[in-house]
């Protein structure tokens, strides 16, 4: 049986993340078809990427996960890095340069893009030495998510033409550094979650080949959670990167403006103070099973992030019938709920009072959007769909064809 690996910057069944959802997911896609593998580091947490899990192999649920040191994770100056990268955004790319068509990349040399990349970890010198030595044993090799040193690097360990890479890209500053555009071109195909991310890929880095594959929902519906009021609900990290200071802000303000007795549920982890207030019921981590049957019960799944590639909780909430209410700044939402038709979109508050407002007081309403959200996802993102159209991205790889593209790219003199 021919293998394929997936790189991925952490790997193990406590990890929550879209990234890493998303490499577990494809490795077990694939298993039944190649042997699936998943190279990764020994890290579990973010904040500084240190080895807390066993180098060495392991073989999970039919797929083998080779786990590899990290040599450096994220350094202490990275922060300044980052608001360098911060200020250098903001000043380069202006509401003029953007509508003016210019390059919206950032004039950083070489040697520091590649030191930020580096800095804000995982590097993990042995795995970068194992791609090196083995990449040919591989049919191809996926690599997961643009932004972190074991996409980065490891990707210029395998030549170019033979790898896959889904960089689930969000519109966020990182993605302005030409690092990042070079190294989607090294690929033989980009594996996009969404049209609209390909849009943006696009825009970004150039025209790239690649295709829409998405990833795989649970389209089982589950009970709904009876609690003891209606409410609106909210499912993932509660971060201000999220929208969530801005939620807080705008149900606080509804429920001054609008008294009634909806209430915000939020189930997640908490990396800022959640407000005390009445009408706010923070549940933190919550079982897959209760978070579905929450989704089921809810009056609305509210979405409030401006930056997503996927919004897997968005797709799981309307597959249980739930309709959305997001934040338009999300290219990559505002597709799913105006393909849909399956919820609303808001763009500032009074928006979002609306909107809310229409919901709660209109039941028949708010049942036809969570209908035709159902139908769009078990249409789009069901198992059978999404493994097809990933195994057919695969099979392009094959010895004899990457030797076809290979011939084809030299006679066009690249």
């Amino acid at each position: 049986m021919k293998k394929v690996a997936v790189v991925v910057q952490r790997c193990h069944e406590t990890v929550i993340g879209g990234s890493e959802s998303l490499a577990w997911q494809y490795a077990n896609l694939l298993k039944d078809t190649y042997q699936a593998e998943v190279l990764t580091t020994t890290a579990l947490h973010t904040s500084d990427w240190a080895n807390t899990l066993p180098a060495g192999e392991e073989t999970r649920e039919g797929v083998v996960i080779r786990r590899f040191s990290v040599t450096s994770g994220r350094m202490p100056y990275w922060g300044r890095l980052h608001e360098r990268l911060l200020a250098d955004h903001k000043s380069h790319n202006s509401r003029s340069t953007r509508e003016a068509g210019e390059n919206h990349l950032l004039p950083w040399s070489l040697s520091l893009q590649e030191e930020f990349v580096r800095s804000q970890g995982p590097y993990s010198h042995s795995l970068l030495e194992f791609l090196g030595r083995h990449w040919s044993d591989y049919q191809t090799i996926i690599f997961v998510t643009y932004l972190y040193a074991t996409s980065y690097f490891g990707m210029l360990q395998v030549p170019p033409g033979v790898s896959l890479f889904a960089p689930t890209l969000h519109d966020e500053e990182p993605a302005y550094l030409s690092v990042y555009k070079h190294m989607a071109h090294r690929a033989r195909s980009l594996i996009w979650l969404t049209d609209a991310e390909q849009r943006l890929g696009h825009r970004l880095w150039g025209s790239l080949s690649g295709r829409t594959v998405g990833m795989t929902i649970d389209t089982a519906r589950r009970p709904a959670a009876r609690l003891k009021a209606p409410y609106l609900l909210y499912c993932g990290r509660i971060d201000p990167n999220k929208g969530c200071t801005e939620l807080f802000d705008y149900f606080i303000r509804f429920k001054k403006e609008h008294p009634s007795d909806i209430r915000l549920v939020l189930a997640g982890k908490d990396d800022i103070k959640v407000p005390r207030h009445p009408d706010i019921d923070f549940r933190g981590f919550v079982s897959t099973e209760e978070k579905f049957s929450l989704m089921s019960g809810a009056t609305a799944l509210v979405m409030p992030s401006r930056k997503e590639s996927f919004s897997i909780v968005t797709l799981e909430a309307m597959a249980q019938g739930t309709p959305v209410i997001a934040n338009g700044r999300s290219e990559v939402i505002s597709d799913h709920v105006n393909q849909s038709e399956g919820g609303y979109i808001y763009e500032d508050y009074a928006d979002f009072a609306n909107k809310l407002g229409d919901l709660i007081s209109d039941g028949d309403k708010a049942r036809r959007l969570g209908a035709r959200g159902s139908e769009y996802v078990n249409a789009n993102y069901k198992l059978e769909r999404v493994r097809r159209d990933l195994l057919e991205v695969v099979a392009s790889c094959s010895k004899e064809k990457r030797e076809d593209h290979h011939a084809i790219s030299e006679a066009d003199g690249n």
